[in-house]
């Protein structure tokens, strides 16, 4: 069941281009903020944007909860997150959130293996940064510029771990190869637990693995959404179920957006 959540009209403090088509939007919410758990997201309405009427969902990657501050990372790929690259410091928008079910709370006794490609990142940050004990972290992305947030998991104590499809930056391959020997090398006597976003081809491949080694994972899964709050039907996965076809359809909104890996039905 989804978390208790506000809506609250914040103001932006700072919108930036974090590097390329990637900027980092940082809002004062000190209503949202003190909420958020790794994982979550807000529904954002743009701000003087009449004929974008829908709301748009936007994993949370920072949190900072004695300046009340709430942080985004997006990409601009339309027209909506065009209009959100436009928006000024001091601009006030109206958040909904926190919203959705996130990760639960890293098992101290395992290791810790955050597996995020291209801007999964910004949902799997909050992880390492509230993390315990330090684990690795493993991103993936088509080239090198679309690599993200490589520092800010270094400053967590995580080690990290890049791949790139065309080899321009660290391993040439895909995040499922890194994640591969990670579980290989484990001592007999440790065990891992996986957190991931990204594409659904990629969450796929990350939960088969993990299945295949008896490693809890939990796999966060960025769905077209309309309400963001289990309203509208719009996000849907398939979900194991005792059903005559061996599946049901959940809601990643209200459900998720993060399901473990064994729940969810792969076809």
């Amino acid at each position: 069941m989804s978390l208790s959540n506000f809506q609250e009209d914040t103001r932006v403090l700072e919108n930036k281009n974090y590097k390329g088509d990637y900027f980092c939007i940082t809002f004062h919410a000190p209503t949202i903020s003190p909420s958020v758990t790794p994982g979550q997201f807000v529904h954002l309405r743009l701000p003087n944007s009449p004929d974008l009427l829908l709301r748009r969902p936007f994993s949370i990657y920072d949190v900072d909860t004695e300046l009340s501050t709430l942080s985004l990372i997006y990409k601009v790929i339309g027209k909506g997150s065009k209009a959100l690259s436009q928006v000024s410091a001091g601009t006030t928008v109206n958040l909904l959130g926190p919203l959705g079910n996130g990760f639960p709370p890293a098992n101290k006794e395992k290791l810790i293996i955050i597996v995020a490609g291209g801007y999964g990142c910004a949902s799997t940050f909050l992880v390492a940064k509230t993390a315990v004990n330090p684990g690795c972290c493993i991103l993936g992305a088509r080239t090198r510029d679309d690599i993200l947030v490589e520092n800010e998991f270094k400053q967590t104590g995580f080690e990290v771990n890049i791949t790139t499809n065309d080899g321009s930056y660290g391993h040439k391959g895909i995040v499922t190869d890194v994640l591969q020997q990670k579980l290989n090398g484990l001592p007999y006597n440790q065990s891992a637990s996986i957190y991931a976003c990204g594409p659904d081809a990629m969450l796929k491949a990350v939960g088969r693995l993990a299945l295949k080694h008896h490693a809890e994972s939990y796999l966060s899964f960025d769905m077209p959404m309309c309400c963001g709050v289990g309203a509208c039907f719009t996000c849907v996965i398939k979900i194991k179920a005792d059903s005559r076809d061996g599946w049901e359809y959940v809601r990643t909104c209200y459900n998720g957006p993060v399901f473990e890996a064994n729940d969810v039905f792969f076809e």
